[in-house]
């Protein structure tokens, strides 16, 4: 009874003690944080403007240096003597002048959105409006400039009487400016002495009213919880001695929870289970797993790998591991077959149960895996088809690619002897036919050798062109179709256009750029020989990770659905685009195709060099 009576007294104290800490410090904290919210979104807002205004002088700090250097790129464009150094000008003249609009414009934007009255805005826009007709004078005369040089060469009598006024008003406009820039710094420098001010009047209040608290809500709720404290430690020993109590109980109860958590875990994840000794003798054998193995009540003290029909091996091995269970889990994969005759596979688990009597025995615990084991032996037939399928797609493309080889060296060896043998040959008889004794004669012959040997170097230029051009290695992708546009245009009387927005100077491997270099030779090559086009447009361009080629044609066109995916022959057509793919997919690029038929192709190749 005594100890109740002081639990029920030291519950209500507490009670007591807490419901007056809670509304002192709610008190207490309350007007410090209200005080606090209320001084920094005062103080935040003082902030916010004053990010403002250093925008706003920075802005116009740089409109009296960019006036200061429209002035001299003017002067400087006035005086050019080539047109590399006349372009390089005009970029830096319109680029000075844009962002010289933009500012003035978003300070005149600012000064207007300032309410009439604050921070003297009457005092600014005034200086604004005397501004102005400087601003605008030099931007017109600055624009003139501007289009006079675009559209003509550098005359200085027709851009004197600009440039005149621009150098006239430019020192009044940098002026006016500098006036704006000092009254804006000083409006700035008002704002922070103000705000220092009303900074340390709220530091004073905030001391002031933490003093106040300490001495007269901290300093009594302190002596108040000590004499709360010395009551507290009459009633420890007991307190202590219910602990003790409580934790041997707490222990005990989590014992058998957890024993209970386990066994009910291992049930849930399977149904499938049996209780034996350690000899595999049943002692209990679970309804559903009775039910697998079409044993009733006789299942009892009968041997647990005789009643699964196991092999001999596998009847061996689970015994061994029941024998040799001497503490932890023991999971391992068994098959058998059913009293239906089907195969099923079981993963079974195998852990120690001690009885009250302290005697040690084994609860087998099985999940069935069959429907998990059926699937991957489909996986595995699954990836050994894919494999085979892979193997025979890559014979079959080397032996295309064996073929297109030979193709081309009948072509090259062709070619050579066609035009290069044929002109050779002729060469010869002509010089063994040169009788000296007759002069004219053998003038003339001279002059038919020199068209033959500038015929033969065509010839020989034009072989090797094909083979591998020297641009590629020494100057990469865009130098070498640059090339070959030019060259092409010359030999075949086509239109072959080339543009580059990319970066010249940008390199790749050797293996990336040949396979580059031999797609886009493919494309030209067909819109010239089966697509009929006379405009051809080979166009570069590229970003931060990714090189694009496009090769743009207006010939007759093709249907895409009616060439075949792999190609058997070269007679069914459609080798050079499987080439094109197969050569794009080994340096791991994309193409696209398309193709109207009557409205030209386009082929675009993609490379990702990140």
């Amino acid at each position: 009874m005594h100890n109740l009576f002081a639990l029920n007294k030291l519950a209500s104290l507490d009670h007591q003690t807490f419901n007056r800490l809670s509304k002192i410090y709610i008190i207490a904290l309350g007007a410090i944080a209200l005080f606090t919210i209320g001084a920094q979104f005062f103080i935040q807002q003082y902030l916010s403007s004053q990010i403002d205004d250093s925008k706003i002088i920075n802005i116009s700090g740089r409109q009296r240096m960019l006036s200061q250097k429209l002035s001299k790129e003017i002067l400087l464009l006035s005086y050019v003597k080539n047109d590399e150094s006349k372009k390089r000008y005009l970029s830096e003249l319109e680029t000075t002048i844009h962002l010289w609009k933009t500012s003035h414009e978003r300070l005149r934007r600012y000064n207007d959105s300032i309410p009439k009255g604050k921070n003297d805005s009457t005092e600014i826009k005034r200086m604004f409006l005397v501004l102005q007709p400087y601003f605008e004078t030099i931007y017109e005369n600055s624009s003139q400039i501007l289009a006079l040089v675009k559209n003509d060469s550098v005359n200085h009598e027709a851009l004197q009487p600009y440039l005149d006024n621009v150098i006239f008003n430019e020192p009044l406009f940098l002026k006016q400016m500098d006036a704006i820039v000092f009254r804006y710094e000083k409006d700035a420098q008002e704002k922070i002495s103000r705000l220092k001010k009303i900074e340390y009047s709220l530091f004073g209040l905030i001391i002031l009213i933490l003093i106040f608290e300490f001495f007269l809500l901290f300093r009594p709720v302190a002596l108040s919880i000590k004499k709360t404290i010395s009551n507290l430690l009459i009633s420890q020993k007991d307190a202590t001695d219910m602990a003790s109590n409580a934790e041997k109980l707490r222990k005990i109860q989590n014992e058998n929870v957890q024993e209970l958590v386990s066994l009910t875990k291992a049930l849930d994840q399977t149904l499938l289970y049996a209780r034996v000794n350690e000899q595999g003798i049943v002692k209990n054998l679970g309804e559903r797993f009775g039910k697998v193995l079409n044993t009733g009540s006789e299942s009892d003290q009968k041997n647990l790998a005789e009643l699964m029909n196991l092999s001999e091996l596998q009847a061996n091995r689970l015994l061994l591991l029941i024998a040799q269970n001497k503490g932890g889990v023991f999971n391992e994969e068994f098959e058998f077959t059913s009293h239906l005759g089907k195969k099923m596979w079981l993963d079974i688990s195998i852990l120690n149960v001690f009885r009250e009597s302290d005697t040690a025995e084994r609860l087998v615990l099985c999940s069935d895996i069959s429907k998990r084991k059926e699937a991957q032996l489909e996986i595995e037939r699954l990836n050994d088809l894919k494999y085979q399928q892979k193997e025979e797609l890559q014979k079959s493309n080397a032996s295309q690619i064996v073929e297109a080889q030979e193709e081309e060296r009948k072509r090259i060896a062709k070619e050579i002897h066609d035009s290069i043998g044929q002109m050779l040959t002729a060469l010869k008889f002509n010089i063994e036919s040169i009788n000296t004794d007759n002069i004219e004669k053998t003038n003339q012959k001279i002059e038919g050798l020199k068209k033959l040997s500038k015929d033969l170097i065509l010839g020989i230029r034009t072989a090797t062109f094909n083979l591998t051009p020297p641009e590629l290695k020494d100057y990469g992708i865009s130098i070498a179709l640059q090339k070959m546009a030019k060259e092409l245009s010359k030999l075949t009387g086509k239109n072959i256009v080339f543009e580059n927005t990319s970066n010249p100077e940008l390199r790749f491997n050797s293996l990336v750029e040949t396979n580059l270099y031999r797609v886009t030779q493919e494309a030209v090559n067909n819109a010239i020989k089966y697509a009929k086009s006379d405009y051809i447009l080979i166009s570069i361009n590229s970003s931060e990770s990714i090189l694009s080629i496009i090769i743009d044609d207006n010939g007759q066109g093709f249907d895409l659905s009616k060439i075949p995916t792999k190609p058997k022959n070269n007679a069914e057509g459609g080798m050079g685009l499987f080439f094109m793919k197969e050569r794009m997919n080994y340096i791991d690029g994309r193409i696209f195709i398309s193709s109207t038929l009557g409205k030209g192709t386009r082929i675009s190749l993609n490379y990702n060099f990140s």
